[in-house]
């Protein structure tokens, strides 16, 4: 397994703040996306995404080489549960989503919307979008174009005055009651509690492919070279700059930031088992 390029860049430029973070063993390549943390609890001087980014690094750094899927989401689980307060509840509880290329079993594994990418893969598979944030992600671009229309607010403040991503921290700040679970609002992450087999996707990869891509969700397109993703990522930021069309989501580029979200990009060629 060799690294071909590898690229991370945190939303405010400074790598201490990045809750984005890329692990590479002779055995496992993972990259790791902590969720922006709502709470405001802060571990230290990190923040909660961070925290939890941490912990998944720590241990996939150490995972064994024939470990399976479940045996390492079950590590990753105990390792953040031990560093953090047992009685935090669900909506607070740090986390991070979390995708892993084992090089022993030829699989990726997928623990949220960290996505994936290989020569002839369709990005609804790769890279699928939780449920909840695009319910979130459209109630916010319907309720900013609700105040455009009413002419209570102009577009071009959007970066400093967001009226829908304050309507949407109704959902947002609530949805982690929802990690985890079953249902169709139910998704995956690591965050202390156990984590539903049925939510964990262990993605057999095919023998003809000797490239994988992993990439957190600050690229909303995965392709196949990392100039390309940049590429494609700064057409559609000058395209959506609020990020309410291609780019929809719970916040668009705040005052101080490069982009909307923290991002990370590994791309490996694969090798004989």
């Amino acid at each position: 397994m060799e690294i071909v390029e590898q690229f991370v860049l945190g939303k405010y430029g400074d790598p201490e703040l990045c809750e984005d973070a890329i692990v590479v063993t002779a055995e496992h390549a993972a990259v790791i996306d902590g969720a922006t943390d709502v709470s405001g609890r802060r571990y230290g001087s990190a923040a909660g995404g961070w925290w939890a980014m941490a912990a998944c690094c720590h241990v996939v750094r150490r995972l064994p080489r024939d470990v399976d899927a479940h045996t390492a989401v079950a590590a990753m689980t105990a390792e953040l549960a031990a560093r953090i307060d047992p009685g935090l509840i669900a909506a607070e509880r740090p986390s991070a989503a979390v995708t892993i290329y084992s090089r022993a079993r030829r699989e990726i594994w997928q623990i949220g919307d960290v996505g994936f990418a290989y020569r002839g893969l369709p990005a609804s598979v790769g890279q699928p979008r939780k449920l909840i944030d695009r319910v979130a992600g459209a109630f916010r671009a319907a309720v900013l174009a609700a105040e455009a229309a009413a002419g209570t607010i102009s577009m071009d403040r959007v970066a400093e005055v967001d009226p829908g991503r304050l309507a949407a921290r109704a959902l947002t700040g609530r949805q982690g009651a929802l990690r985890n679970s079953a249902g169709p609002y139910g998704y995956a992450a690591v965050d202390g509690r156990p984590v539903p087999p049925s939510l964990v996707v262990v993605h057999p990869v095919p023998d003809d492919i000797d490239e994988v891509v992993i990439a957190s969700d600050g690229y909303p397109v995965i392709d196949k070279t990392l100039a390309a993703s940049e590429s494609t990522l700064a057409s559609l930021r000058e395209k959506d700059p609020w990020c309410v069309a291609e780019l929809v989501g719970t916040k668009g580029v705040l005052p101080g930031q490069v982009s909307f979200d923290d991002r990370a990009y590994l791309r490996i060629r694969l090798s004989a088992q």
